[in-house]
Order: C-alpha cells, then structure tokens, then sequence
C-alpha cells in the first residue's frame, strides 16, 4: 500500500510538472528542438525551472516507491498524473470540466485497476541480468532511434505523437535504471557510486528530458501527452515482465481482459487529454498562460 501511495504522489507531480514545462516548452524557437541547447533556453525561464523542480520532486518520490516494490506496478500507475495535471489546467487556462473530462477520469482510473487487479504482479529480481539488459537496452535504442529518426521528418501532431512515445519509451528505461540503482545505494554508497545502472539513469534522465520538451515544442499537449503516458506504462510492463521477471499472475479465464482494460486506459487517457483545459494550455499566448500561475500555491 505504501508502494502504491508513494507512486500516486510522483505521477501526480509529474502530471503538475508537465503542465509547467509545457507552456514554456511550446514557445521556445524551433531551431532548438532535439538540441541540448533547448534545455539551456528553457532553463532560463523560471516557470520551467518550477516544472523541473517539480519533476525532481516526483522523481524522489518514483525512486522510493521503485526501490520498495515492482516497476509493473509503479509505472502502471502513470496516467493518473493526468487527473492532477487537468485541475492545474484548468486554473492556469481559466477552463472549466466538461462531462466527457469526468468520463475520461473514470476510464483511466477504472482501467489501471482493473489491470492491476487481475494481473497481480510480482514484486520480481531487484537486479536484472546482464543479459536482460543488453535486450532491454537494446530494443529500447532501437525502437527509440527509429522514432526520432521519423520524428525529424514529421511536423505538428505527428512530430509530437513520435517524440512523445519516445520519450515514454526512455523514461521507462529511466525508471528501470533507478530502480536498479535504488537496490545499489541501499548496500551502501560506495557500492551505489561503484555501479553503472546510476550513471546510466543520469545520461537517460537527461534524455528523456531533452525529448519530453522536445515533444511539448512541436505540437498540441493532447498529442503528446497521451503518447508519453501510454508508452512509459507500457514499456514498462514490458522490462518488468522480460527483465526484473515481474510475472503477471492473472488466472487463465481474465488473461483476456487485460488488453481490454488497457484498452480502457488508452480511452481515458485521450479524453483527459483533449479536454479544453489543456488545449488552451497550447493555444494561448505563453504571456497570458504564466500570468495565470499568479496565486496557483507552489
């Protein structure tokens, strides 16, 4: 349980973070995209820098929660950051819920607990293999790369729907890494520091974040954010199951309502996504957007 409270508390950060680093995001020049110096113009902009700390934040709380329990279940639990991310929206953009938002909401939330219900999963290795690894990482590179690679071609939606899956894809990398590295550091700090896995999560951290500003910039958040949240959640399974063998214990009759119910999730995370809080988050002039953080409570 204390899992699951620690995870709902990152996701939630998260979701607080990327509405932050989004309207800063947006307005950078286009020049910058894919290119460290995006993150040199945007750290220059103190809302953004209240999105990264926000992040950090949610990122303590991530590796905690990976380091007690199983990146199946912490991961899985993503798209909620949507449902503190909309309120946040919907303050800053002077929006208000519609129906279909609450609908959304439902969705999501009842499709993560359907899922995590029945397929249970175990809590696994702490340390995957060398050999998971290499198969870990290597798909992850190449799936990746494919889709920066496609994603350089692309422009509005289609860019963003490209970078924002692979950013999911490298975060959920990221989160492997930490909770990897999480198992290192409680044997003690020199056997942290002497390990690989946290030098990895700096250099996929930094990744991640590049391609994460990098998907806000090229199009609409109801692009990319739904990419992102979906990606990570299932990436993650993934490495869970293949690397840390997380098995899903799900009885043979109900193996078949997992896709549904993410199915479900997928649903609900393009509805919250689409509602007009966070479309106005895009459409609106950066100016207009950061004064309506006045009196949002930091």
């Amino acid at each position: 349980m204390l899992v699951v409270i620690m995870a709902l508390g990152a996701t939630s950060l998260f979701g607080v973070s990327n509405v932050l680093m989004h309207i800063k995001a947006r307005a950078a020049p286009a020049e910058h995209s894919l290119r460290p110096t995006l993150l040199l113009h945007l750290a220059r902009q103190p809302v953004w820098l209240a999105g990264i700390g926000t992040q950090m934040a949610g990122f303590g709380l991530q590796a905690t929660a990976l380091g007690l329990g199983s990146l199946t279940v912490v991961q899985a639990l993503g798209p909620v950051g949507l449902l503190l991310a909309l309120p946040l929206a919907a303050r800053v953009s002077h929006k208000r819920f519609r129906g279909a938002d609450w609908v959304g909401a439902v969705a999501t939330v009842g499709g993560l607990a359907a899922f995590l219900a029945i397929a249970a999963p175990s809590k696994g290795v702490p340390v995957p293999t060398a050999s998971a690894w290499s198969v870990l990482l290597a798909a992850t590179v190449a799936g990746s790369g494919a889709l920066i690679a496609m994603g350089r071609r692309l422009s509005g939606a289609a860019r963003a729907v490209a970078l924002g899956t692979a950013c999911g894809a490298v975060l959920a990398l990221t989160a492997a890494f930490t909770k990897t590295a999480a198992n290192r550091f409680s044997h003690g700090f020199l056997t942290g520091v002497a390990s690989w896995e946290p030098y990895a999560l700096a250099v996929s951290g930094l990744l991640g974040i590049l391609l994460m500003q990098s998907s806000f910039q090229a199009g609409d958040l109801e692009w990319s954010l739904p990419a992102m949240a979906v990606a990570n959640p299932v990436v993650s399974v993934i490495a869970g199951t293949v690397a840390f063998h997380e098995h899903l214990s799900a009885p043979a009759g109900t193996v078949a309502i997992l896709p549904v119910s993410l199915a479900v999730v997928l649903a609900g995370v393009v509805v919250l996504a689409r509602s007009p809080a966070l479309v106005a988050i895009y459409e609106e002039p950066a100016g207009e957007l950061g004064a309506g953080l006045e009196g949002v409570p930091r």
